[in-house]
């Protein structure tokens, strides 16, 4: 059975994800390399998770169909991917041969590492929320990203003292070779009736993550978007094949999960937290997602 409720993953949950064996890196830094021979498997992936990392990787081997921020993506061998933060993220279908070559990097190896060309990672991001994750790329452009995340990889590994300015060095070229292909990939980009689409998803996404603790309404949202609830709904239907009210739920789920996994207040407290009218209303909607009560998924998961 697939579960639909949304998780939140850190750098640390990734990195297990794609090494079952945790031993050829070290999971400490603010990056990882995605290596070809890790292999992706659905069997791997049940549920649509949540990440403030980005992943910029390349397919080298396989097909699969993804879900990111309710739409779904067909990738094949040789299309680059990029996941930006806070992306929804959910593998709906994968063949045994998949695989992909890259890195995952959070806010912090940005930081680190990226001096003169902050304003491409931002309009790396822009282009990938507001038009496609997906790019074609040629042989060359290919052997470019190859080349780069290699030296990247290999840097990380000998730790020497020009380590960290390699890596830097090599982690700008390899947003340079994005604009490139991002420049070339321009005359792909979507019509504008689609793009107004995504960017009301877009910001439908924003508003959730801001709002859902304590608003669980349909009509909040549509109205602070502007459009009608039918509308909104309708929207989110074709994009996602979810209703708009089953994803405000699975988003207060979420916060209800992070809640009781990372904090320390207490059921009855994260109930006032999440605006349930008492703690057996808020037990009664989290049992019926969870099929378990509040105080039992954190015995078993704290």
């Amino acid at each position: 059975m697939i579960h639909k409720d949304i998780v939140f993953h850190n750098l640390h949950d990734l990195f297990k994800m794609f090494d079952k064996n945790d031993d050829h890196q070290k999971t400490n830094n603010d990056f990882f390399i995605i290596r070809e021979t890790y292999g992706l498997d659905e069997n791997d992936y049940q549920y649509p998770f949540r990440t403030d990392n980005t992943a910029i990787m390349l397919i080298t081997d396989g097909e699969a169909d993804f879900q990111i921020n309710f739409e779904l993506i067909k990738l094949k061998k040789d299309d680059i991917l990029i996941v930006t933060p806070n992306s929804i993220f959910y593998p709906v279908k994968t063949n045994s041969l998949l695989k992909a070559t890259g890195i995952v990097f959070n806010d912090s190896f940005v930081q680190q590492n990226v001096q003169l060309h902050m304003h491409y990672i931002n309009e790396i991001i822009f282009f990938s929320e507001r038009n496609t994750p997906v790019l074609r790329s040629g042989a060359n452009e290919r052997a470019a990203f190859r080349f780069l995340i290699d030296k990247i990889r290999i840097a990380d590994e000998q730790e020497n003292y020009y380590s960290k300015d390699i890596i830097s060095h090599y982690f700008n070229a390899l947003l340079l070779e994005l604009m490139v292909m991002y420049r070339f990939n321009d005359k792909r980009m979507i019509d504008m009736k689609t793009w107004r689409k995504k960017d009301l998803i877009n910001q439908f996404l924003v508003l959730l993550s801001e709002h859902s603790k304590k608003e669980r309404a349909v009509e909040f949202y549509a109205e602070k978007l502007s459009v009608s609830p039918s509308y909104l709904t309708r929207i989110i239907k074709e994009a996602s094949g979810e209703s708009t009210r089953t994803i405000i739920t699975n988003s207060v789920i979420m916060e209800a999960r992070d809640l009781l996994l990372y904090s320390n207040l207490s059921i009855t407290q994260i109930a006032e937290e999440l605006n349930f009218s008492d703690q057996s209303f808020f037990g009664k909607f989290f049992k019926k997602k969870m099929k378990m009560s509040p105080k039992m998924f954190r015995a078993r998961n704290k």
